[in-house]
């Protein structure tokens, strides 16, 4: 028998490449890190948003935290950070007395901001721009400091 008559089994093939495989990967790709970038943004405001909110309605933990960053930031030692604290303390009070004074000036003008666009609005945009604007009012405007501050 001879050697070119002898048949042998072939490899199969291959399947056909397919169009635009490549892009479509490229596209799931960025779509994926488009969604990862978006989620992480807003999970990070919500969080730094949140810490804000705290900060406005908590200013009497203020001093201690600045006082802890700046320790931190700049090597300070443990009398530095108490003295750094002391000066926050005492100017914190200093800035609740100014609030004292013109908040009430402040809640005055938001009041009419919040009066004029309502009576430009029909009905049911002026009961949500009031619902709106009341939790705006809450969330970053605090209530005004007491004398005791």
């Amino acid at each position: 028998m001879n050697s070119e008559s002898t048949h042998t089994p072939s490899l199969p093939l291959p399947p056909p490449a397919r169009r635009g495989g490549r892009w479509l990967t490229l596209l799931l790709a960025l779509v994926v890190f488009v969604a990862g970038m978006a989620s992480g943004a807003a999970l990070t405001v919500h969080y730094a948003v949140g810490r804000l909110q705290f900060a406005v309605h908590h200013p009497e933990v203020a001093p201690a935290r600045i006082a802890t960053t700046i320790q931190r930031r700049l090597g300070l030692d443990d009398a530095q950070t108490a003295r750094v604290e002391q000066i926050m303390a005492k100017r914190q009070v200093e800035i609740a007395a100014i609030r004292r004074k013109f908040q009430p000036e402040i809640v005055e003008q938001l009041d009419s901001v919040r009066e004029e666009v309502a009576a430009v609005l029909d009905e049911s945009q002026r009961t949500r721009w009031t619902q709106l604007f009341d939790q705006f009012q809450e969330r970053w405007m605090p209530p005004i400091p007491s004398d005791k501050e």
